[in-house]
């Protein structure tokens, strides 16, 4: 029987909307904002509840919740929580809420909020945290909002060339004995100043070890170097369970290599 692969296309049938516009009081070295410019501003949740009915109504699939972080490392999306509850209650949209770090106060509310999936960033190495995310937190901090919001809907988010490779070694310990719905790796797009370049080689080396420890489908994000369909393909071979916007090459390989194609106008975080 062929092995399922999951091709995600999000598109305009699951857009992406920032709370704080292209406001992020961060400005972590390898983002500064620029990754808010491609996602839709909402600035109350009454137009977040407008923007998702015209959505549901044109034939969405779903949406993601997110924006730029506080001082604390925090999305600001508690004003937003009854609206995603609404949304919930009156739509068959799905909803990706990406909160930044949490405390059991605001779990709760999330949880309450009946989105379908929490996709957290993950990082384990305190200096990149400090110096290049210019955030006072700890890996702790971390670990706890991964605990909070499992079991069954968190999906951390690892982006490989962020932070150091011990630090990487460390998160995959955490991951591996964590309860999460699936693992969505990343990859650097472009090397900035005091970081690591942008390596495909590591991303694959991240993915084939992801792979063998952790117990939850491992997905290839959206961020990541482009240009290297054999890379992709080499991660595909490894075991990866999906692919965002797979290259022309990588997809016609794993077809002709005898997948089970499955194509999901949705954002991968919601993988089933």
């Amino acid at each position: 029987m062929a092995r399922p692969l999951h091709f995600y296309r999000p598109g305009k049938r699951f857009p992406a909307f920032s709370v704080t516009g292209e406001r992020c009081e961060l400005q972590c070295d390898h983002c500064r904002g620029r990754y808010l410019r491609g996602m839709r501003a909402v600035s109350s949740p009454d137009q977040l509840i407008s923007e998702a009915r015209d959505l549901a109504a044109s034939g969405g699939e779903g949406l993601l919740l997110s924006g730029g972080c506080d001082a604390r490392g925090r999305v600001p999306l508690g004003p937003f929580l009854g609206a995603v509850r609404e949304i919930k209650g009156t739509t068959d949209l799905a909803v990706n809420l990406h909160p930044g770090l949490v405390d059991a106060a605001l779990a709760r509310e999330l949880l309450a909020s009946g989105a379908d999936v929490f996709s957290v960033d993950i990082l384990q190495d305190r200096r990149t945290i400090a110096e290049r995310l210019h955030l006072d937190a700890s890996p702790d901090d971390y670990r706890r909002t991964l605990e909070l919001l499992a079991p069954g809907k968190v999906v951390p988010h690892v982006c490989v060339g962020l932070q150091s490779e011990e630090g990487e070694r460390r998160t995959l310990d955490l991951l591996s004995g964590a309860s999460i719905s699936a693992l969505v790796v990343l990859g650097l797009m472009a090397p900035f100043p005091g970081g690591a370049e942008a390596s495909t080689e590591r991303l694959v080396r991240f993915v084939r070890e992801a792979v063998r420890r952790v117990d939850a489908p491992v997905l290839l994000g959206c961020m990541r170097p482009r240009g290297r369909p054999e890379a992709e393909v080499e991660m595909i071979e490894a075991g990866i369970a999906g692919v965002v916007n797979p290259s022309p090459a990588a997809a016609e390989r794993a077809r002709s290599s005898g997948y089970e194609i499955i194509e999901r106008q949705a954002c991968c975080a919601l993988h089933l």
